[in-house]
């Protein structure tokens, strides 16, 4: 059988934009060209006609395709913990895919957590041009070029624009906020206010409160991270094999308080209550936010789960069976739809 591939094709002075239907993924995947340089982003529905609102969904970290092909069919690894489909009814749901990461890749040619590798003889090694790309500014950079684009269509409502992010792709979505008065709400979801770097120190003192390290052994490795952190702000990572450079972690290494704090577009916050690191900060914005007179806000902790609104058990365990990426984003819809 043959399969046919729809393509829309846009041109104007200083860049193009096209766009061609997925048809196994029931999905529109447009390309803007500008400078030489192409950013893909996926819609998770193919039609162009009906205006709707339109959500940015930043994913989290590390270069995931937005595809992937499974041979008799395909699906969107980061919109698949939750009911994306339905949502797709009501909302044009926003993807944009990693740096320098093809959008559809067979699963055979992905490491066994779905990553793109240049050479799966070595299974973390990325692509070059990803690692030269993979910190905060650029992924503004490529949202705010998508975002100008959707401004343009018929088929987005230009004032029910969202952004919602998870982990990493928080980060982004405040971001794009901070930078866009045509953002209606921002969803900051698995965040750490704090900064990314944090995460390792208050893991050594957690350790320490459970035993697992004593004082001193915390303290030692603690001053480890201070030395690596140099090396970081030097633009140097000891590392070889990592997503992660230094450029990587100083960029996503800010303290967000002021910024979630002074953020004027209504801000919906979700995270799990074992995602610990991360917790221990986001539960604090309430006593910040009352302080300062902010309450265009709402609190979604997600009580026992962790950092993909897993369930955790007694002993600590993640169930990824038991996922509640639903409640989450259904949270955030009806929140975004009484604004």
């Amino acid at each position: 059988m043959r399969t046919f591939i729809f393509v829309t094709l846009i041109l104007c002075s200083t860049s193009f934009s096209y766009s061609q239907v997925v048809k196994d993924a029931n999905a529109r995947l447009f390309s803007i060209v500008d400078k030489g340089d192409t950013i893909q982003f996926l819609k998770t529905d193919t039609g162009t006609v009906q205006k709707k609102p339109t959500i940015i969904f930043c994913q989290g970290s590390l270069p995931i395709p937005l595809i992937i092909d499974l041979g008799s069919t395909k699906f969107i690894p980061a919109l698949n913990n939750f009911n994306f489909r339905k949502l797709s009814g009501r909302y044009n749901i926003i993807l944009i895919s990693m740096p320098h990461t093809p959008v559809v890749v067979a699963k055979e040619k992905l490491n066994k957590r779905y990553q793109y590798v240049s050479d799966l003889k070595h299974e973390f090694r990325f692509d070059s041009l990803y690692l030269r790309d993979n910190y905060l500014d650029k992924y503004v950079e490529r949202a705010n070029s998508v975002l100008k684009y959707l401004l343009k269509q018929k088929w987005v409502d230009k004032d029910r624009i969202a952004v919602f992010g998870h982990s990493q792709g928080s980060y982004i979505a405040l971001e794009l906020a901070k930078q866009n008065s045509s953002i209606l709400a921002a969803g900051y979801s698995g965040g750490n206010p704090s900064g990314r770097f944090s995460l390792n120190i208050r893991k050594v003192r957690r350790d320490v409160l459970s035993k697992k390290l004593t004082p001193a052994e915390g303290q030692q490795k603690i001053e480890g991270y201070y030395e690596l952190w140099k090396s970081y702000c030097k633009g140097i990572n000891p590392a070889v094999d990592t997503s992660d450079g230094a450029k990587t972690w100083t960029s996503f290494t800010v303290p967000l308080w002021d910024d979630l704090i002074r953020l004027k577009t209504p801000l919906f916050i979700a995270y799990g209550t074992e995602d610990l690191e991360s917790a221990e900060s986001c539960e604090l914005l309430p006593v910040y936010f009352e302080k300062a007179g902010k309450t265009n806000y709402r609190m979604m902790p997600m009580v026992s789960c962790g950092h993909n609104f897993e369930e955790i058990s007694p002993e600590g365990i993640s169930d990824y069976e038991k996922m509640h990426w639903d409640d989450v984003m259904n949270g955030f819809v009806e929140w975004f739809d009484k604004l």
